[in-house]
């Protein structure tokens, strides 16, 4: 069904799909918990809450489908609340179905402004429906529900008693309307009756009074006062109707708001704070932030060039005082750029949390399907990173997850036999190290066999055999990031077709990261991935060769010697450089290029490509520099060995250097090598 907006309604959806979104990941990750702590009330009616949320927002804007999915699985929690219905794994499965139809309703929502009829759900409604009628465990309890309590509360008195009812100063007087007009219904059940109204007869402002109330814990008894004002016929016939009855009664648990639990008083806390949050808060476009920083990256490159120009005014300029005066002025300048450089960067922070919190459910669902047994522990979830690369590390991180299950995880059976827990287990971290986020995946299953490794691809063409004799076990690692390569016999509907790994590596490489493998068979493996913090501004070192500058990463500089002729000997068809008793592998960097050499080679650099070093040779050093990374464009994207461009103080365009990929374009020569 397709469904126009109107230009202020659009912004009220824009709004419900970015919050809808949220939700949703919450949930999942939520419901994954939830299974496996069923009994956990505060998990439970975090989860009532969340759905309530998500159908209120629907209601308003008339999305039915959703509302009458989103209606029936919290009221299904409001059963397992209430304990009168258990939570086990087949529930689940069709709680988690009713979930993903949302999910995808929401996504076509934002996608295509479109959102299936009910008719078009209506398997999911009616499996859900019958779940909800079905096997239900009674609550034995002698304490009565919300609503039989507010049934014993208004059918205490006559109907002309309840007309006159007494509110508290200050209570809306369309609130004070609803409770007389449903008088044995808690809020949360009058709101479901509003939202459930023809679109034309729903009163959106009253429907948000009432959410209001719902989100700040409130029930119908906050509401009014200590005791009912009762004819006085009525107050004889129930003399018990009393404060201290009430009192009593507010003590009961709720089966509708959690909040309003007095045994729980954290909770209304809890809702009042992150009431003031949201207020705190605003939202943002990210195409505003990414031309705030775009704009900043301008000014760091203005500052630089005001820097090199005051030092060309120093050595010409006799005024002392002058020459004092725009120092201290650039000193200002320079510690004001740099602190709205920070505060700018941080704004496209985001915790990795935003994309871990989606794995609890991906293991869930692929440990079920290929019927194995895994435990899923989630680390440094509050760790930040730049938007951009948060957003391009999700599809690595899947498959190298789908990996790890697939091929890792050994089947129950298979890890007691081998002395190991039923339960295998996925470790999934992330830490900030200086300017750098290393994010890892890490499991306890079958490992890596780096003579397989090594045989398969010899097999496929892709080594030498004398390559793979003098290869070590991390070299012999770094061959499953090759294209095509596999070392599986049979094709599986997880993985194992030859594709993925390689493009997981070239995802992490264009965002100027290294992976890395460790492994030990029959113990488990441990892949490393080695992030920048922001892919926009970066420290570099700045070098010539052949009077033409080029930018280095100042993170993959290990260190920088002199050139000496002596130390640079031929071992087969490669030169190297013997440093320390250490053998790295030697180039020089207008060799890389292609570019004609003068012979004027003075320093050696040392970088770090993955598991290796190897060493640059270049003429000139012209320090570090903070530069600001500018794309190349679509013609040139695809340039191997140049990560992007800079403009340095002096006005001049830089090339900024993608070592790794250089040295791969010579992959004929040197495949085993690097």
């Amino acid at each position: 069904m397709h469904i126009e907006f109107t230009e202020d309604m659009q912004e009220i959806l824009d709004e419900f799909l970015q919050e809808a979104e949220e939700t949703l990941e919450n949930l999942d990750q939520e419901l994954i918990e939830l299974e496996n702590d069923p009994t956990n009330k505060e998990l439970l009616n975090q989860i009532f809450r969340g759905i309530h949320t998500l159908k209120g927002g629907a209601g308003f804007l008339g999305l039915e489908s959703v509302i009458n999915l989103a209606h029936i699985i919290e009221s299904i929690f409001d059963k397992l609340r209430n304990d009168e219905m258990t939570l086990d794994s087949n529930k689940m499965d069709l709680i988690l179905e009713g979930m993903d139809i949302i999910k995808n309703a929401i996504e076509t929502l934002k996608t295509e402004n479109e959102i299936p009829d009910t008719e078009d759900i209506q398997d999911i409604l009616d499996k859900l429906q019958t779940l909800l009628e079905g096997k239900s465990e009674p609550q034995e309890s002698s304490q009565p529900t919300t609503e039989s309590k507010t049934e014993q509360t208004f059918e205490s008195t006559s109907k002309e008693a309840q007309e006159e009812i007494i509110f508290k100063e200050n209570v809306d007087p369309q609130i004070q309307e609803l409770i007389r007009k449903y008088p044995n219904k808690s809020f949360v059940e009058i709101l479901d009756e509003l939202i459930l109204l023809p679109p034309e007869d729903r009163d959106m402002d009253l429907i948000m009074k009432l959410d209001e109330l719902i989100s700040q814990g409130k029930e119908i008894e906050d509401l009014i006062q200590e005791r009912r004002a009762l004819p006085q016929t009525a107050q004889k016939e129930e003399p018990k109707t009393t404060s201290k009855e009430l009192e009593q009664e507010s003590t009961q648990p709720s089966t509708q708001i959690e909040p309003a639990k007095p045994t729980q008083p954290s909770q209304p806390t809890k809702s009042k704070k992150n009431k003031k949050e949201e207020v705190e808060t605003i939202r943002i476009d990210i195409e505003r932030v990414s031309t705030l920083m775009n704009l900043v990256g301008e000014l760091v490159l203005d500052r630089n060039r005001i820097v090199k120009l005051t030092s060309r005014f120093r050595s010409n300029c006799e005024d002392i005082e002058a020459i004092e005066e725009l120092n201290e002025a650039i000193a200002g300048m320079s510690r004001s750029v740099s602190d709205l450089q920070e505060v700018v960067m941080k704004l496209r922070m985001q915790p990795v949390k935003r994309i871990f919190s989606k794995f609890p459910r991906i293991v869930r669902d692929l440990a079920k399907k290929v019927g194995k047994k895994i435990n899923l522990e989630l680390e440094g979830e509050d760790t930040e990173i730049d938007r951009s690369i948060l957003n391009q590390l999700e599809d690595p991180l899947i498959h190298l997850v789908r990996n790890a299950i697939d091929h890792g995880i050994e089947p129950p059976e298979e890890r007691l036999a081998k002395g190991k827990p039923e339960y295998g287990t996925i470790i999934l971290s992330a830490l900030q190290e200086g300017d750098r986020i290393i994010v890892s995946i890490e499991d306890d299953g079958r490992g890596i066999d780096p003579e397989k490794i090594k045989q398969k691809a010899i097999e496929k063409g892709l080594i030498k055999p004398e390559q793979a004799e003098q290869m070590s076990d991390k070299e012999a690692y770094e061959l499953i990031f090759m294209p095509g390569f596999s070392t599986v016999d049979e094709v599986s509907d997880l993985s194992g077709r030859g594709v993925g790994m390689d493009v997981v590596a070239n995802v992490i490489h264009s965002l100027r990261g290294s992976i890395e493998v460790e492994s030990e068979p029959g113990q488990g493996t441990k892949i490393t991935m080695k992030l920048p913090l922001t892919v926009a501004i970066i420290r570099t070192l700045m070098v010539g060769v052949n009077n033409r500058i080029f930018a280095i990463p100042l993170f993959s500089v290990v260190e920088i010697i002199k050139y000496r002729e002596e130390d640079i000997k031929d071992v087969g068809i490669y030169k190297s450089l013997m440093l320390r008793d250490e053998v790295y592998l030697f180039f020089h960097l207008n060799e890389l290029f292609d570019i004609e050499s003068k012979n004027e080679n003075k320093f050696v650099i040392i970088i770090n490509i993955g598991e290796k070093n190897i060493a640059i040779a270049v003429d000139n050093l012209y320090g570090e520099e903070e530069i600001v990374i500018k794309p190349l464009g679509e013609m040139l994207k695809d340039v191997e060995g140049i990560a992007g461009a800079t403009i340095t103080g002096e006005g001049k365009v830089v090339l900024i250097l993608d070592i790794k990929s250089l040295i791969n374009d010579k992959r004929n020569d040197l495949v085993g090598v690097i």
